[in-house]
């Protein structure tokens, strides 16, 4: 009578369960496991506090009973706690007995995926194919690990095999795979292609198909693969976001912008609008981005930060500072706002302020990794400010944290060429910081001024020249420019580029001043040289 009363109890509090969804007290806290002796019982119960999540109590009433299921359900319970000894331990009893050898070997093969047990893998999905010969997936499994091991022959070799006998959009795709692994990028196309015949929706066979496209310079046939994609699937999220990195890519922002604001008036996806939002304070269109983060119902502190970048961007700066303080500044985004405040006190004219900040938050972030931008400005500024070893104290610590730093290296490198100390050691680090970011133009600079400092103008000409072209209205760079084409004897050009410095730099500093007034003195001897009336 008990045992008959406890089952219709378990029955129903199962069904309750399953009906309403909510999160009852185990059942086991009030019923007596150990007292139960039925094994159909034992089981059941044992699989409801799996699905409980109950490992223990799941693990102790299937340990109770020895048999080829409760093995595979204890195998199961370790497969998620993620203890593969004692899982492998109890699937191959199960594999000994032989009832349930194909879940078995599937979970055996699960686990040793999972612990880059590839070949491991492979035996026990051949064993597999063996023994079931009529499934088809277990192949295509097969194929995947082959391709993963680097058996590319063998892989297409069985894919080739299957063609015909199941959704040859699969197989096509999958040998695709095998051929990128090959570096056969023409074997992969057509693959790919027949992969869309075969299915016309076939997404990831599109996008795989116009990256291809893209990684060989093919970006016509690219483009027009997003396009194709697009009109078999329009309301593709993955579809629109990759023609937009499309672009992005070809440097074609307006189009990019135009056409992820096409797409979001027809899906209103969060994930666009974000995107969207990017994409326009990129591209400095602050206002039209300020809009549409207005518009977002559940602002999150990523918005919040993005609103202050978009105020920032309109020059409307303590608007920008009243979002930004109500920000909780921590980890990455902390990292990010705190730059963001500086740089905007940095543009009201409060320096000061803009280093205090800078200082505070560097006590925090110091050991992080990801916040060593912090300390880059830190340094700049109070180098800026004339408090030289103060930035390169905090150079050298974040030199000292990754010698291969390149900024770090570059910015010592700097200090060092710019005081003509150290020079062989500063061409050396600048070297490498060039070597690790050619297309840098501040190393560029760098490597041009080391190179000065060392009386080789000639050499730094030319990187002087690639420097220039991105930092065309810095004045530093530009009186570094005069200062290289005097050393050149080419006066003229030289005080083209001091005066040039001279009105971009607000406050001309007394050397400035001394090399346009050298320059000029000598141009107007040179002209009373040659009887010419000289310059007012």
């Amino acid at each position: 009578m008990y045992l008959r009363l406890l089952v219709r109890l378990v029955a129903a509090l199962i069904l309750a369960e399953a009906i309403v969804g909510c999160a009852h007290a185990p059942v086991g806290k009030d019923i007596p496991y150990e007292a139960i002796g039925d094994p159909n019982l034992i089981m059941m119960l044992g699989r409801y506090e799996e699905n409980k999540g109950n490992w223990s109590k799941a693990l102790y009433l299937y340990s109770r009973i020895d048999s080829p299921y409760a093995w595979l359900s204890k195998a199961r319970i370790y497969y998620i706690l993620e203890d593969n000894i004692a899982a492998l331990a109890s699937l191959q009893k199960v594999i000994d007995e032989g009832t349930f050898t194909q879940e078995a070997l599937e979970m055996r093969i699960r686990i040793h995926a999972r612990g880059g047990n590839w070949q491991q893998a492979i035996q026990d999905t051949e064993e597999l194919a063996k023994k079931y010969p009529e499934n088809l997936q277990i192949k295509i499994n097969l194929a995947n690990l082959k391709i993963i091991t680097g058996d590319y022959k063998r892989a297409k070799t069985i894919l080739r095999g299957l063609l015909g006998k199941t959704d040859d959009s699969i197989i096509h795709y999958t040998i695709a795979r095998a051929c990128m692994g090959e570096r056969d990028f023409t074997g992969a196309k057509e693959s790919l292609s027949r992969a869309i015949d075969a299915r016309a929706d076939f997404v990831p066979a599109y996008l795989d198909l116009a990256r291809i496209h893209n990684m060989l310079g093919e970006t016509a046939q690219a483009e027009a693969t997003y396009l194709r994609l697009l009109d078999v699937e329009p309301f593709s999220n993955e579809a629109h976001l990759a023609l937009v990195d499309h672009y992005i890519d070809q440097k074609r922002y307006r189009e990019a912008v135009d056409h992820l604001k096409s797409f979001y008036e027809l899906n209103p996806d969060p994930l666009v609008l974000r995107k969207l939002i990017i994409l326009n304070l990129q591209e400095g269109m602050f206002e039209d981005a300020l809009n549409l983060i207005k518009g977002i119902k559940e602002i999150t502190d990523d918005d919040r930060y993005y609103l202050s970048l978009a105020y920032a961007g309109l020059e409307r700066y303590d608007e920008a500072l009243d979002v930004l303080r109500d920000i909780p500044v921590s980890g990455r985004l902390g990292c990010d706002i705190t730059m963001l405040i500086s740089s905007i006190l940095k543009n009201q004219n409060r320096p000061e302020e803009s280093v205090a900040v800078l200082e505070a938050a560097w006590k925090d972030y110091a050991d992080l990794a990801t916040c060593n931008e912090i300390g880059y400005q830190l340094a700049t500024e109070l180098d800026s400010m004339g408090r030289r070893d103060e930035g390169l104290a905090i150079a050298l610590n974040l030199l000292e944290k990754d010698p291969q730093d390149p900024i770090a290296l570059n910015f010592v490198g700097y200090v060092w060429a710019d005081r003509g100390m150290n020079l062989d050691k500063a061409y050396a680090m600048i070297k490498e910081a060039y070597e690790s970011k050619p297309d840098d133009p501040y190393i560029l600079d760098s490597m041009a001024w080391v190179l000065y400092k060392m009386g080789r103008p000639k050499e730094a000409l030319a990187y002087m020249e690639k420097a220039l072209k991105t930092l065309s209205d810095d004045a530093t760079v530009n009186e570094h420019m005069g200062d290289i084409l005097k050393a050149l004897g080419q006066t003229g050009k030289a005080l083209d580029y001091y005066l040039k410095s001279s009105i971009l730099n607000r406050s001309v500093n007394n050397d400035l001043k001394e090399k346009i007034n050298r320059l000029l003195r000598h141009d107007r001897e040179a002209s009373e040289g040659r009887g010419e009336r000289p310059v007012p």
